[in-house]
């Protein structure tokens, strides 16, 4: 199935962008984002990488419009003061994360996109799945280096990205509001299907009011996929396969005024079913940011993994999984809104085996 959605999606994006070979109002952007890290606790690292070079360009013809980036990481150096225990599972999925497996060329956003037409718009091609604004956050519009802990968690460093259809509804109102469905491929690290039918759904409604200095809004969704298929003994004693599902629900608000305050609260609830396991876990996280003068800002994010944190077992019973509380401060300084530079300070107070304090150092410009 996975074959035939993806076959379907690339033919349909292949002849929309074709009809836009003379594409109106370009708009060409290159984005630099460099960062050391510090990361103190059970274990201790070191880290200098450029990040990422972002290059994108969006433009638009009649009522299709297209936006595509391309991620390039060229540099990532690390070091360490302590050995990592090959043990520590859940350290070595951190550095992981963070060092290991970054590829050279990175396709993030490109799809094409229907605007203008009354009540709806269809996009097509690989964008950010509608879990919450925090999901989708590009490194240059966030208030701090990383996505929520809960975001990384369930979605990866990268967040919720993936190939697929989105169709919108938005009826005629004095304010924003939009019903969205969309259908994925199901290959982010949340889903990393190998069924045959092994897509992705989401749906959610958001709703947004106000003006550009002040604004608010909230959203929620409702998302569903499987997972890996799961080896497991029948009565008879043979192996049989059975699949995996996971389903999201959860939701985001915030309210926005320009340039001076910013609050946001978000919350995600899982529940992995596997044959034998049920798995519930969500977390809430929130950032407040202040920006008292033009050039510089301060953030605070607190969160909670762990509201609740529950797994049950088929035979009976459960067992409550210990919560992860992560806290971060940050502080950034704009140079001519072309630069920006950030000094952080992340806290994970209740997860021995990952690092208890990140300091990062972050520089990014933009040039449009």
């Amino acid at each position: 199935m996975r074959f035939f959605f993806r076959i379907f999606i690339s033919g349909i994006f292949i002849l929309s962008f074709s009809k836009l070979n003379h594409i109106y109002a370009i708009e060409l952007s290159l984005r630099g984002n460099s960062l050391f890290s510090a990361f103190t606790g059970k274990n201790n690292m070191f880290m200098f990488s450029i990040r990422n070079l972002e290059l994108s360009a969006s433009g638009g013809r009649g009522f299709l419009f297209a936006r595509g980036e391309l991620d390039i990481q060229p540099i990532n150096l690390s070091f360490f003061t302590d050995a990592i225990e090959k043990k520590d599972s859940e350290m070595q999925d951190f550095l992981t994360s963070q060092v290991v497996g970054r590829e050279f060329f990175r396709v993030k956003e490109v799809y094409v996109s229907t605007r203008g037409l009354p009540f709806f718009r269809i996009t097509l091609g690989r964008f950010y799945g509608a879990v919450g604004n925090a999901n989708s956050q590009k490194f240059w519009t966030r208030n701090f280096v990383e996505r929520p802990f809960t975001v990384r968690y369930f979605f990866g460093q990268n967040g919720f990205l993936d190939d697929g259809i989105e169709i919108s509804l938005f009826p005629p109102l004095p304010w924003t509001f939009e019903i969205v469905g969309q259908i994925f491929d199901g290959s982010t690290k949340s889903w990393a299907s190998k069924g045959s039918f092994d897509l992705t759904y989401l749906l959610a409604i958001r709703n947004y009011f106000g003006e550009e200095d002040i604004s608010g809004g909230f959203s929620l969704f409702w998302a569903v996929g499987k997972n890996f298929a799961s080896q497991r003994l029948s009565a008879k004693g043979t192996q049989i396969a059975s699949d995996n599902l996971s389903e999201f629900f959860g939701g985001d608000a915030s309210f926005n005024f320009q340039p001076y305050f910013l609050m946001s609260v978000g919350y995600i609830l899982r529940r992995l079913q596997s044959p034998t396991i049920l798995d519930v876990e969500a977390g809430l996280y929130s950032e407040f940011n202040v920006n008292p003068v033009r050039f510089f800002s301060v953030g605070l994010r607190p969160e909670i993994f762990g509201i609740p944190r529950l797994r049950e077992f088929e035979e009976g019973g459960s067992q409550n999984l210990p919560q992860i509380i992560e806290l971060s401060i940050s502080a950034t300084f704009f140079a001519y809104e072309i630069a920006k530079i950030r000094l952080q300070w992340t806290g994970n107070f209740s997860e021995a085996s990952l690092p208890q304090n990140i300091f990062y150092l972050q520089a990014m410009f933009e040039l449009r």
